[in-house]
Order: structure tokens, then C-alpha cells, then sequence
């Protein structure tokens, strides 16, 4: 009695799969299959940026390209970071030019010889004049207009960048063998 039951019971195991063998289906060949239209996974699409869109845009803000850098756009960032270099450059060059500017504003006067005709003096007043002053005033204050333009448009660019970060698993173009390509895009409504 007690064997039946060992039978039954490993008939039964078989029956469920318990220790059954996984049979799978013949590979299909390559050249017999045809081309069809790219399927996009699902999987895919789920994708979240490394970075949310309000935190992409405040790294950005603080430091422009750092934003593009963690969303893996590094030419966008080396492209901020460059301008930037070259912008805080320009300003320390404009504040240089306005510091020199202010204390040659007090220069004297220079004679630089007689006037041959009337035997008077020829002076040269200095060019370092208030109205100069005020010009380089206006140029330092352009280069910081365009530092923090340049981190506005860090920030949004980064903050764009996080919104469409899954935009190249919605859309994918393929070529088909006979030449023609395929566009296959997914919308979610």
C-alpha cells in the first residue's frame, strides 16, 4: 500500500510540472523572416531622468552644464561652461579696464610743447574722462547681464531636457532592407 501511494504521489508531481523538463520551440531561421514595423517596448517608455525637472534647472542655475551633465548631454554642458568661461573672462577684463579708468581720472594736465605760432602751450587734457568712466561702467554691468543670462538659459535648458528625456524611446526611425525608413512614434493620451 504504502508504494501505490509513492506512485501516486510522483504521478501527480509529474503531472503539475514538479521536475518536468522545459521543452522549448525550434529556432526560427533569420532569412526566412520578414521585416516587419519596430515594435516599441512598453519598458521602455517608463524611463525616469536621473534628475527631476525643478532639480535639473536648479543644478543648471547654480552651475551652468552641470545639469546637462548628469542627464548625459555633455556637449550641451561643455557648451555652457565655455560661454561661461568666457563671459566671467570678458568681466574680470571690463572691471580691470573701469578700476584703471577711475584712478587715472585725476590725472593732470600734460604739456607737450609750444604752439609754433602763438608760443603758447600745447596741452593734453587726459582721456579718462567721467564720460569714459561711465562707458565702462555700462560694459561691466553687460557682462553680468549676460552671466546670469547664461544660467537662465542653463537652467531651462536643462529643465527641457529632463521634461523630454524619454522623447528617443517614443520615437524611433528605422531603415528597411528595401531602403525606405520607418517612423513609429507612441502617444499617450
Amino acid at each position: 500500500m504504502i508504494v501505490g501511494t509513492k506512485t501516486g504521489v510522483l504521478a501527480i508531481a509529474a503531472l503539475c510540472g514538479f521536475g518536468a523538463v522545459s521543452l522549448r520551440a525550434q529556432r526560427i531561421d533569420s532569412t526566412r523572416v520578414t521585416p516587419m514595423l519596430p515594435v516599441l517596448d512598453t519598458a521602455i517608455t517608463n524611463i525616469k531622468p536621473p534628475l527631476s525637472p525643478r532639480r535639473a534647472f536648479l543644478y543648471s542655475l547654480a552651475a551652468p552644464g552641470l545639469g546637462q551633465s548628469r542627464l548625459g548631454r555633455p556637449v550641451a554642458g561643455a557648451i555652457f561652461v565655455f560661454t561661461e568661461s568666457i563671459a566671467i573672462a570678458m568681466l574680470r577684463e571690463s572691471m580691470a579696464e573701469l578700476r584703471q579708468a577711475r584712478s587715472f581720472r585725476t590725472d593732470s594736465l600734460v604739456q607737450i610743447g609750444n604752439d609754433p605760432v602763438s608760443g603758447l602751450p600745447i596741452t593734453h587734457r587726459s582721456s579718462y574722462t567721467d564720460e569714459l568712466i561711465n562707458v565702462r561702467k555700462s560694459h561691466v554691468e553687460d557682462w553680468i547681464a549676460f552671466l546670469i543670462a547664461n544660467h537662465l538659459f542653463a537652467g531651462a535648458d536643462s529643465y527641457v531636457a529632463a521634461h523630454l528625456w524619454d522623447l528617443p524611446a517614443q520615437i524611433k526611425v528605422t531603415q528597411q532592407p528595401n531602403g525606405t525608413s520607418v517612423i513609429a512614434a507612441r502617444f499617450s493620451w
